[in-house]
Parts: C-alpha cells; sequence; structure tokens
C-alpha cells in the first residue's frame, strides 16, 4: 500500500548574467527573488494588483457606496436563490496578479454584515493552488458590522502568495440576501495565541501518506478560539520514532509495524499513527471468486458501506493507499454493508474478509458479521472471538471464512457489530468463493 503525495517546491533565484567583451563579473546566486508586501486587499477600491474571480452566480459582486464599514465603498455580495439559473450561490476569490510576501502578517481581517442572520466561508490562498490554503466555516453575520479575523497559522511560508482572499454563501431558508464586506487587509496583530491542531489518530501501513488538511484552533485578541481547515504545509513535522515512520515534505513515510506521534514545531497537537502490515494477498483465482471489496479482483460488487441507521455511530473511510485500498470503520458499534443489487451467491459456498482490530481485544471482545439474505429465515450470524479464534489479536490480520446456508444464498447486505472496547476496524479481501 502506498500513498502518494506529489509535492512541488518552488525556489524563485534571481540569477544575472553579464558578458562584456574584456570583462566578467560574479553574481550572487543566492539572493531570492523578493514580491511587493502589500497590505490592502480592499479598501474604497482594488489595489494595484488585485484581480477578482467569481464563483457561483457570476455576477453576485458588485461594489456599494451607500453602506459601508468606513471610507467611500464596500464590497456588496448578492447570494442568489437555489433556483437561480445563473448559479445557486454566491462566490469568489480577490487574488494578486504578481503575488505578495505576507510574511510580516499573521492575519487577514475585514469587516462584514449581512440583509439577515446568515453563514459564510472565508478564506486564503485559494487560487492557483492551494499549497497554503486557510478556510474559515461558518462565519456569522448579522445587520451589525463585525471584525472577521483569519490567523495565518505560519506567514513565513507566503512569500509569493496570490490567492488573498475568498468567500462562499449560500441562501438562508431558499431565499436570496445581501452581504457587505469592508476594509480587507492583512495585519500583523502580536496578540494570537495557543496555536493548536486537533490531534488525529489514524492507521498507517507501508508507503506515504500525505498529511493533507489540518484542524487547527488559535486564541483570537478577543479570548475566543477561532477553529479553521488549514494546510499541513504551513508546518515542520517531526517524528517520535523515525524508523516506524519519518517524515519529509509534509508526507509521513511508513517504514514497518509499530507507532509513531508526529509533532509539530509551530503549534501543539499531535497526529498518532498505528502502523500495520497489509492484509494477506489472496490466492484464489479469479473464476472462483465474486468480490466485494478487494484489489486483487475485479469488485462485481457495489455496496453503501455506511447507509446511516438509527442508532449507529459508525464512521467509515475507504483508505486509498495508492496499490490498494483498506476499509477503516472507526467509533464502530453496528453498521450495514447495504448491497446495490443483490448478490447471487448460488454457487459460492463461504464469505471470506480480513479484519483487523486496532483495539485490544480481551476476553469479552467479539466482532460480529450477520450474512443477511432475501429470505429472512436464511440470514448467518458469526462471531469472531478470542475464545473461538486465539489468533484475534489487536495488530494483527485475522483471516475469517465464513460458511454460507445451502438454500438461498441470495445476499442483500451484510451486518458487522463489536463490543463497546472494539471501536476501530479495519477491513480487506471481502468476497464470496
Amino acid at each position: 500500500m502506498k500513498y502518494k503525495n506529489n509535492i512541488s517546491a518552488k525556489l524563485l533565484v534571481a540569477v544575472a548574467v553579464l558578458s562584456l567583451s574584456g570583462c566578467t563579473r560574479e553574481i550572487d546566486t543566492d539572493v531570492l527573488a523578493t514580491y511587493p508586501n502589500l497590505s490592502e486587499v480592499f479598501i474604497d477600491g482594488f489595489s494595484s494588483d488585485l484581480q477578482y474571480q467569481a464563483w457561483g452566480k457570476v455576477t453576485n459582486f458588485d461594489t456599494d457606496t451607500d453602506t459601508k464599514y468606513s471610507g467611500t465603498t464596500s464590497i456588496r455580495v448578492e447570494v442568489p436563490v437555489p433556483s437561480d439559473p445563473m448559479g445557486n450561490y454566491a462566490g469568489g476569490v480577490f487574488y494578486s496578479s504578481t503575488g505578495r510576501n505576507l510574511s510580516e502578517y499573521d492575519a487577514l481581517t475585514f469587516y462584514a454584515k449581512s440583509s439577515v442572520p446568515a453563514k459564510m466561508e472565508v478564506g486564503i490562498g485559494n487560487y492557483d493552488t492551494e499549497d497554503y490554503l486557510v478556510g474559515l466555516q461558518d462565519v456569522k453575520l448579522n445587520a451589525n458590522w463585525n471584525k472577521v479575523i483569519i490567523p495565518i497559522p505560519n506567514a513565513a511560508k507566503l512569500l509569493s502568495e496570490k490567492g488573498l482572499f475568498y468567500y462562499s454563501a449560500g441562501a438562508v431558508d431558499g431565499e436570496g440576501y445581501t452581504i457587505w464586506i469592508d476594509e480587507v487587509k492583512f495585519e500583523y496583530l502580536g496578540t494570537l495565541a495557543h496555536a493548536h491542531i486537533e490531534d488525529v489518530e489514524r492507521p498507517g501501513f507501508p508507503g506515504k501518506v500525505d498529511i493533507g488538511t489540518l484542524t487547527e484552533t488559535i486564541n483570537l485578541p478577543n479570548g475566543v478560539n477561532q477553529t479553521m481547515q488549514v494546510s499541513s504545509k504551513f508546518f515542520t513535522f517531526e517524528s517520535s520514532d523515525s524508523d516506524v515512520a519519518s517524515v519529509a515534505d509534509n508526507a509521513i513515510t511508513v517504514h514497518k509495524s509499530g507507532e509513531a506521534v508526529i509533532s509539530l514545531k509551530e503549534a501543539g497537537g499531535q497526529i498518532k499513527l498505528h502502523c500495520y502490515d497489509f492484509a494477506p494477498t489472496p490466492e484464489r483465482n479469479e473464476s472462483e471468486v465474486l468480490s466485494l471489496f478487494s484489489d486483487s479482483y475485479r469488485n462485481k460488487i457495489t455496496a453503501n458501506w455506511n447507509p446511516r441507521w438509527q442508532y449507529s455511530t459508525a464512521e467509515y473511510e475507504d483508505m486509498d493507499t495508492g496499490d490498494n485500498h483498506i476499509g477503516y470503520y472507526s467509533n464502530l458499534n453496528f453498521v450495514g454493508i447495504v448491497f446495490n443489487s443483490v448478490a447471487d451467491c448460488s454457487a459460492m459456498t463461504h464469505l471470506h474478509l480480513d479484519v483487523l482490530s486496532m483495539d485490544e481485544i480481551g476476553t469479552g471482545s467479539e466482532f460480529k458479521v450477520e450474512i443477511h439474505e432475501s429470505n429472512s429465515n436464511n440470514n448467518i450470524v458469526y462471531l469472531a472471538t478470542k475464545a473461538t479464534h486465539p489468533d484475534f489479536k489487536a495488530g494483527q490480520w485475522l483471516s475469517l471464512d465464513i460458511p454460507l446456508n445451502d438454500a438461498g444464498k441470495q445476499i442483500t447486505q451484510l451486518v458487522l457489530g463489536c463490543d463497546s472496547n472494539t471501536k476501530n476496524i479495519l477491513l480487506d479481501n471481502i468476497y464470496f468463493y
């Protein structure tokens, strides 16, 4: 299993060569190209390098000289109704045509209000690339002007940023409304504190793991803890055990089974990895198999892996490793795997699946598999416990081969369940044979 992360690093070097008859000149190639450090984005109008690109309804943006927080002009955004043929939401990005050096600032700030109580998404970095994306969701608006602060996690990274400010908003109760935005600028506040990412705990497999987007909380000058989605490229990472998992270029490389804690130099919080080997590779011939979930076979059965049944607490993730997929259920109590059509297993005798528990297996631990047929009288319930399967241990793949009933074999769904201490389950190679 390999996680692939394509990262391009851009080093801008000022190189000059002067060639004159009879003389040469040595040039210092260590001087980095510099970009303007303008702070203004929109204050009574467009700054010198500012451009705009609309999202959603392309005519949602305009300016307003009547309603403004300060000065002469504000941004006016008309949020459309969902049925508007020109677009069902209002959005856009203000970007620099040249790029800016924002390293001396620690936040983007602006004032905003709306004609009705509403919410909008705002952020920086969402143009050209999303290498340094910061997004605030559900920013509350009302009839009063309120200051919005978008903290920059590590401004030293923003030496040539083009994406200066973006916004996105949808209808409220099916109705359109107006948003005003004013005094958009970068600032150095100097009072942002207690940066902390949301702790992450997840499985890892041999190969590269892209760290991706993180959830970060920063304390604002008014004492409010601001939560936002941020690119991991803002941060520098280090591993507690580089023999298990090392970090470079914002990607984690898993080398072997074990545990490693990835910490950040610029913020609190951690990423805890439980690293495992792959499930055993199936050896049965394709002609003998009716596959639901395996990269060794063509999957002929499709399913809904989490139908959100009442009282189910399960969350599901299809972990794409590049060369393989692993099914990951977290916070599992029970869950259905509902087939999109009835699977005719009349020529099959067993259901096979490989399961790994990330939690410790005790005497009371159990993993349950139910096989539901179109005739409910033929349903099968299979329990795996430490008593029935001595090899059922935390962190180890257990291969289950469950006999089917002789009658029926028209399978409609599987139901997985576990005890309260066995909540994090990995699955692979689920097929009938």
